[in-house]
């Protein structure tokens, strides 16, 4: 049976033998940084995470007005304060302490942390070195200190560089993407897959490398210039076809105006499966973003790729999905509590490609996500997306006469939280935990298939 279903897809053309042999890599290929969006998704809710303060049970400003000279209960009212988003309120709260008690160094340096947030760095230098400068002060308190001094330093320059390094492990239960059922189709013909083109489960060994540097412009608006490299590598404990690299060097400026701020970008990606080049992508980027108050931003953005696709000696009709591929995409963000953010993206993609029957598509997406702050520099992260992608025409390859329609389902979770809290020494390391279940089905049984994905990644951040 392997003999005549491989003797069958070589006669029927050289596109047939790689839908035969090779996985769906529709995933991979189509959005070339894919693979580091989980760790800036944990980078990202990490730097949140770590501007979250917490307390006690909250305090009513009854209690207050019936004890003002009670510090602890002040104390505790600040916190209350921080935790609905009122920082001046704290800060008023907290400046109120230290003129009843001017030895409270835990007050004095949540007030100086409270500073910070409200981006008045001046003052903030001054009550952190005022703890700085107390006898005999407790270690942590101490490394505290020092890091908001750092926070202090740096958002007083307007030149900023910072780095990541991330090493991590990652498990699929079905890496080369193979149908669900035991039967593939070749011109529209079932065969029996043979033992090799079943589903594989597969480890990885996973590194992140991203070196950004930005420079503010100063002045009312706050213009600023950035430019970012992010290198990505995966080496598969088995399935080496996936072995992937990505060099995805990137450029851009942020514009603040009255009513938005926008953001161009343009970048390259160059994508390598198995040693061998297999993409190039050359993107463009505009992004629009506005915020409604406090708590509500809305956003659109555009992006256009050419997606230059090579042949490789193991992927022989990678050029087929060689094109143009634009992308248009609405989103908005609701702060729902300090420690909720709620958010919404509906996209919609059209990729263009030489090979129009099995490479061509437009896809529609709805995706929410949930960003929960647990406290201590922890953070929860959770999204459902859903994407629908429709074919342009028949491919008489695999199954003739029927357009390709395929619906997926992505769901995803992410925990994180710094190592510190495991061991001091860790205190630039955060260490995250993902899981990501994929389902697609599809009109066509050859992409009708599963995964499931668990990551472990350990990031280690520097920033002046």
């Amino acid at each position: 049976m392997k003999n005549t279903l491989l003797l069958c897809a070589c006669l029927l053309s050289p596109a047939a033998s790689f839908a035969q042999t090779s996985p769906n890599l529709d995933q991979q290929s189509q959005n070339p940084d894919a693979p580091v969006q989980t760790e800036r998704k944990a980078a990202a809710a990490a730097d949140e995470a770590k501007k979250k303060d917490s307390g006690d049970s909250d305090v009513t400003f009854a209690q207050i007005l019936a004890s003002p000279d009670d510090v602890v209960l002040n104390e505790r009212f600040a916190l209350a304060q921080i935790r609905k988003g009122d920082l001046r309120g704290a800060a008023t709260t907290l400046e109120r302490v230290l003129l009843v008690d001017p030895t409270r160094y835990r007050t004095r340096l949540l007030y100086g942390v409270v500073l910070v947030r409200l981006d008045d760095v001046a003052d903030a230098a001054r009550e952190l070195d005022s703890v700085l400068a107390v006898p005999d002060l407790p270690r942590a308190v101490r490394d505290e200190a020092r890091d908001y001094k750092r926070q202090v330093a740096s958002r007083s320059r307007d030149s900023h560089f910072d780095a990541r390094l991330t090493l991590g492990l990652g498990y699929d239960d079905n890496r080369n993407a193979a149908p669900d059922g035991d039967m593939r189709l070749v011109a529209g013909l079932p065969f029996q897959l043979d033992k090799t083109s079943r589903r594989k489960d597969d480890a990885n060994l996973q590194f992140i490398g991203a070196l950004g540097a930005s420079r503010d412009f100063g002045g009312p608006r706050g213009h600023s210039l950035f430019a970012r490299f992010t290198y990505y590598r995966a080496e598969q404990k088995v399935y080496d076809l996936l072995n992937l690299q990505v060099y995805s060097p990137k450029i851009g400026a942020t514009f603040r105006t009255r009513w938005a701020d926008v953001t161009p970008t343009f970048s390259f990606d160059h994508v390598m499966l198995s040693q061998s080049t297999y993409l190039r992508s050359r993107n463009a980027g505009l992004r629009v973003s506005r915020r409604w108050g406090r708590s509500l931003e809305s956003w659109f953005e555009f992006g256009h790729s050419y997606q230059d696709f090579v042949n490789t000696p193991r992927v022989l009709n990678a050029e087929d999905r060689t094109g143009d591929q634009l992308d248009w995409t609405v989103g908005s963000g609701w702060t729902a509590t300090p420690s909720d953010r709620l958010s919404l993206t509906l996209l919609h993609r059209r990729k263009y490609a030489r090979n129009v029957s099995n490479s061509a598509y437009r896809r529609e997406s709805v995706g929410g996500e949930w960003l929960h702050l647990l406290g201590r520099g922890r953070f929860l992260v959770a999204s459902m997306t859903g994407q629908f992608d429709r074919y342009e025409l028949p491919d008489g390859v695999v199954q003739p006469g029927v357009v390709r329609h395929d619906d997926a389902v992505i769901g995803q979770l992410l925990y994180g939280q710094p190592l510190d809290l495991l061991w001091s020494r860790l205190r630039d390391f955060t260490g995250s935990v993902g899981y990501e279940y994929f389902m697609e089905h599809s009109n066509v049984v050859n992409y009708d298939y599963s995964n499931d994905k668990l990551t472990a990644l350990v990031t280690y951040k520097w920033g002046i």
